[in-house]
């Protein structure tokens, strides 16, 4: 399931709810706090652009840390969809070129 990575990554990183819920905000998720820490322990399902999101939040995160040199490669939250598959679905040119195609 996809929130266990997320739960595997965070915890290998030291990565709190907090810190993962305030970049989850930023990076446009709309959820508070306690229905992000219910669906990072399984006990609430999210939409996939809001599992997505906090995905994107901890390994964002982690990012930061191996840039500083605090984390030693931990495991990464994976994603519901491919990344090719993310980015076509955020672009909508290729939708518009099969419409005027």
């Amino acid at each position: 399931m996809q929130f266990e990575t997320a739960q595997l990554a965070m915890t290998a990183s030291s990565l709190t709810v907090p810190e993962v819920h305030a970049h989850y905000l930023n990076s446009g998720g709309f959820f508070d706090e306690l229905e992000v820490d219910a669906y990072l322990h399984g006990l609430t399902p999210l939409p996939r652009e809001e599992r997505d999101c906090i995905a994107q939040a901890v390994n964002e995160l982690i990012d930061d840390l191996l840039a500083v040199g605090m984390a030693d490669h931990p495991p990464r939250a994976s994603y519901s969809r491919p990344p090719a598959l993310r980015a076509a679905a955020a672009t909508p040119v290729p939708a518009f070129r099969r419409l005027v195609g």
